[in-house]
This record gives structure tokens, C-alpha cells and sequence, in this order.
């Protein structure tokens, strides 16, 4: 309204009229930060602010250091996790970063801990490759829910096993036991090899001459098949020292041609096999059995 007393002053009634009419025609561009764009139409008085912020189709782009890698865990299905640890290797849950991690074991004050470690996309039962054996950054190349172990602690090639917590986490109905984990200390358990059964029907290989498994491997006799009644057998990667009464808490903790009964080995037998010292055959499934 300063324009009031000036136009008063030159005594005009229509020169007031026009002067007040533009002064009351006039837009102001609100003070921003520089980043507005300012588009005017001819004349100077309509204005359009449109934020640079805006522009990007309302799509917000992430800081350059932040990761927004989607890596749910492999969760085993029907897998019940235990709630101690950081992390259970059996089922894959906890707080790893399953981009690059698993869940495994390695060497700590209590033998073998949960612990995320490098991962791989190792096979169970193949070959694989151990680093930092022994220590808590021990890990593998096994895929997640494996892990590597050496079937005799110092030779080569280490293997692939699957991770249990009992015979229920193992395919086959194979048994779930204790190996080591490294020559350091500690023991997971993990299943067994796929067992096989012998009869017309079988494939199982011969315990007591030691034929019919791979390479680096030995037949070894563990517990019948109880539907069938047969004997099973397994191609195992090791086999222990345990003679005939040595105690055992499964067949590779005895000799080539022992297997493990009620705690302790025996020598193996067949039908056309005989016992040492006149012992008696006794069966174990209807092809092999253990002298006593």
C-alpha cells in the first residue's frame, strides 16, 4: 500500500487506479537453496517452482556405501533351530551374512562352535578344500549345510559332510556321528555315508574281502536293514585300529574286516567264511555276520 501516497500526491484518480493495479498483480518467488528451477510465462506474472528433489520420478537412490543385497538364510525346511549360539549350522538361521556366509563350525574353548564362515558350493561327499584349519576363523568351500573334514586327520582329499544333530537330519536312515574337526581339537556331528543293502536285490559291497567301494574308500558292515532283514554295508572314507574286543562306537573306529557291536569290535564273517578259533558265526542281517 506504499504506493497509496504517491499516487495521491500527482493528483491523478486513473494514474492511482493503474499503479495500484500492477503493485497488486506482483508474485514473489519464495527464497530457496538454489536448487529450484524457475519457469515464467511472457510478461513476468506467473511463476512455476518445480524442486530439482522431484525430478527423479519420486525414486529415492541409495547412498553409494549401503548394501542392498536381498540374502535371505537357506533355512532347512522343518529344521527346528536352537536358540544358544550365534548362529545353527544344522538348520542355517541366526545373524550370518548369508550373501557370503554359512553357518559352521570351528575350533573354540569348547571343540567345535557355531560360527559364520566363508561358504562354497561344494557337493556332500565330494572333494573340498579346508582354510585356517584349527582356528576360529576356520571355513570351507562346502555349500551351506556342509561341511569339510578329513576322513583320517592329515591325509588328503578332505570331504563334504552334511551337518545333523541325529539320525531324523540324515537321508537314508543313515547314522548321525562324531568326527573331528580339525587336528587341533573339536567334534560335529555329521551323517553317515549312504548305506546299501546287500541281497539278489542289493548292491552293498563285501566287508570281509573289502571289494566294491571306490577308491580311498573301505566296506565296512553297520546294522541290518530292518524290514528287509539284510545286510548293509557302507564305502566309508576311514576306518580306525580297533582289533577284536577294542572298544567302539561305530564300525570306522575298528579295523578293515571288524565292524562295531554293542560297544566293542568283532571280526566279520560270512557263510563261507569261518571263524577264528572255532567262534560261531553270528549274523548280523542275512548275508554277514560277527564271530563271538
Amino acid at each position: 500500500m506504499d504506493c497509496l501516497p504517491r499516487c495521491l500526491g500527482k493528483g491523478s484518480r486513473l494514474l492511482l487506479l493503474m499503479v495500484c493495479a500492477a503493485c497488486t498483480r506482483a508474485n514473489f518467488v519464495p527464497v530457496g537453496d538454489g536448487a529450484a528451477d524457475a519457469d515464467m510465462t511472457d510478461g513476468g506474472t506467473d511463476i512455476e517452482v518445480t524442486s530439482r528433489a522431484t525430478e527423479v520420478n519420486d525414486t529415492e537412490v541409495p547412498d553409494a556405501g549401503v548394501d542392498t543385497r536381498a540374502c535371505p538364510a537357506p533355512s532347512v525346511p522343518s529344521c527346528v533351530p536352537s536358540t544358544t549360539g550365534i548362529c545353527d549350522p544344522v538348520c542355517q538361521t541366526g545373524a550370518c551374512d548369508w550373501c557370503a556366509q554359512k553357518c559352521s563350525y570351528v575350533v573354540g574353548s569348547a571343540g567345535g562352535v557355531p560360527a559364520c564362515a566363508g561358504t562354497g558350493a561344494g557337493l556332500v561327499f565330494q572333494p573340498c578344500a579346508v582354510r585356517s584349519s584349527g582356528t576360529p576363523q576356520q571355513s570351507d568351500d562346502c555349500a551351506p549345510g556342509g561341511i569339510c573334514l578329513a576322513p583320517v586327520i592329515g591325509d588328503s582329499p578332505a570331504y563334504c559332510f552334511s551337518l545333523c544333530r541325529t539320525s531324523a537330519d540324515c537321508l537314508g536312515g543313515v547314522a548321525c556321528g562324531q568326527r573331528r574337526l580339525s587336528a587341533a581339537s573339536g567334534l560335529v556331528a555329521v551323517c553317515d555315508p549312504a548305506y546299501d543293502q546287500c541281497g539278489p536285490d542289493g548292491t552293498c559291497c563285501d566287508p570281509v574281502a573289502n571289494l566294491g567301494c571306490p577308491a580311498n574308500r573301505v566296506c565296512l558292515l553297520v546294522t541290518p536293514d530292518l524290514g528287509s532283514g539284510h545286510s548293509r554295508t557302507v564305502c566309508e572314507f576311514a576306518y580306525g585300529d580297533g582289533r577284536d574286543g577294542s572298544p567302539c562306537s561305530s564300525a570306522r573306529d575298528c579295523q578293515i574286516r571288524n565292524t562295531c557291536v554293542d560297544g566293542s569290535c568283532r571280526v566279520l564273517c560270512s557263510a563261507t567264511t569261518t571263524c577264528p578259533a572255532g567262534g560261531a558265526c553270528t549274523p548280523q542281517g542275512s548275508e554277514y555276520g560277527y564271530c563271538s
